[in-house]
């Protein structure tokens, strides 16, 4: 199917997204790869505008704290200058807090992507046969050294960072939870787009 049926399909309004997308893992691929390290804003700037705290609307339980800024955009551009239609937030997870494990479907992404440049929805993709030429990416940036107990599990090998480092998430295929049991906040930079 085009992108553009892909983001409109019937199966996004009845998806059980932590039911429905744990198939679409491929616990036989690495799920992610390791990049580089980068600087980082300053701390008090993330905690300053990480308050938006919301569902993800697809199970209450799942619980997240955002934040975003013109500035922490610019920080993104100019730090990964070869991702476009770049969605740069920040990912508070408090004492107590989880993400159930699931595959990304990028579909609101998408569809942002496809309102800007409208070639993109005549690409062939599904979640089941994903396109290698659409180069969708997810970085995960460290913001502060991990402790103990901020866990952040893909394809069942724990993620452990520096403040700085870089991965990049087997978008389709990496099945990925987080689950904060210390007793210190984690931020995590989540950067999303098109790599160039």
């Amino acid at each position: 199917m085009k992108l553009k049926e892909y983001v409109k399909q019937d199966y996004v309004n009845n998806l059980d997204y932590y039911k429905d997308t744990i198939g679409y893992a491929d616990l036989e691929q690495p799920g992610w790869t390791r990049l580089n390290n980068v600087e980082i804003p300053d701390i008090d700037f993330i905690k300053s505008i990480t308050n938006d705290e919301r569902s993800d609307g697809h199970n209450d339980d799942n619980v997240y704290t955002y934040g975003r800024h013109d500035e922490l955009d610019l920080w993104g551009k100019t730090t990964f200058p070869n991702v476009k239609f770049q969605d740069c937030r920040v990912q508070l997870q408090k004492p107590g807090d989880k993400v159930d494990p699931h595959v990304d479907t990028l579909i609101g992404h998408i569809q942002k992507w496809i309102d800007q440049d409208p070639a993109i929805g005549e690409l062939e993709h599904s979640i089941e046969h994903p396109n290698a030429d659409l180069k969708a990416v997810r970085y995960f940036i460290g913001v502060q050294d991990h402790i103990p107990g901020q866990n952040f599990i893909i394809n069942n090998k724990q993620w452990i960072w520096k403040s700085g480092d870089v991965i990049s998430l087997n978008v389709w295929r990496g099945l990925h939870y987080t689950e904060n049991k210390s007793n210190v906040d984690r931020y995590i930079i989540k950067l999303t787009g098109i790599e160039e």
